[in-house]
Order: C-alpha cells, then sequence, then structure tokens
C-alpha cells in the first residue's frame, strides 16, 4: 500500500543564506554517521544548487519542516534523507522518495546507507526492490560498514 499525504512538496532553493542554515539545522545530526557532513554541506550542496546539479526538497506545511532530501540530479543520487521524528510512520518518507524518483528519472536512484541506520531503511529499501550492490569498510567511517544500493 502507497500512502501519499496531503502535505505540499516544494523543491527548495537557496533564496537567501538564512535558507542554507535552516535545512542545514535539520540534517545537522548526520554527522554522527558522516564526519566531514558539514564540509559536504556548504561546501558542495549549496554550490551545486545554485549550480542545478542538486536539489534540496523539502515537505512542510505552513512552518513546520517534515522532511527534507537531496538530490544529485547528473548522478541520479539520492544523497540525503530525513523525516523528522514527530512525523515519521506518516508517509513523509514515501513522499519523498517519490518526489526524489520524479525529478531524477528514475525509481532506484544509487544510495547509500550507514549500518547503524539500515534498520530503520531496511523495509522502504525493500518495498521499492532497491538492489544491494555493495558493502564497503570504512568508506565513511573507520571499522563502519555503508551499504550501497542501485550502483550501475
Amino acid at each position: 500500500m502507497l500512502l501519499v499525504t496531503n502535505t505540499p512538496i516544494y523543491e527548495f532553493s537557496v533564496r537567501h543564506q538564512a535558507d542554507q542554515y535552516v535545512i542545514y539545522h535539520y540534517l545537522k545530526d548526520a554527522k554522527q554517521y558522516y564526519p566531514h557532513f558539514d564540509i559536504w554541506y556548504y561546501q558542495n550542496v549549496i554550490p551545486a544548487i545554485n549550480s542545478g546539479d542538486k536539489k534540496i526538497i523539502t515537505i512542510e506545511n505552513k512552518d513546520t519542516l517534515k522532511g527534507v532530501c537531496i538530490i544529485k540530479l547528473s548522478e541520479k543520487k539520492l544523497c540525503t534523507l530525513r523525516v523528522m521524528e514527530n512525523y515519521q510512520n506518516k508517509g513523509i518518507g514515501i513522499n519523498l522518495f517519490e518526489k526524489s524518483f520524479e525529478a531524477l528519472n528514475t525509481r532506484k536512484p544509487l544510495l547509500s546507507v550507514s549500518e547503524e541506520k539500515l534498520p530503520s531503511f531496511k523495509k522502504i529499501f525493500d518495498y521499492y526492490e532497491f538492489k544491494l550492490t555493495s558493502i564497503r569498510h570504512g568508506f565513511y567511517r573507520a571499522g563502519k560498514k555503508e551499504y550501497f544500493y542501485n550502483e550501475i
């Protein structure tokens, strides 16, 4: 069963410098799994949004951010996806995946997930029949595995 909410979905653009800080605030916990997340976000994501190679997609209601994902168009890659805790298990993640598929023009985007987060995503990866294509040891952090899906 596919649950789709009536919550507005937006493509985010860096209209104001404050916007990039708001999105970063919601994603900054990723640093525990990706130690260089803040450098990647400010030195890679923000310039790539401005050049058109990356997009940030958000699901919001009024002034409340419910979910956010970052995609890279040139690689058909879903880089980051997060649903805020109070909105998990309410269809927000499905909506973010669906909007990402549409923007990337594929239902099998390249993506990876840390070993600690894999259990949280396993059900949705199975639902979409994503294919585990490699497991890399120490890719982002020493002694930790990163699981890659849908590599070509």
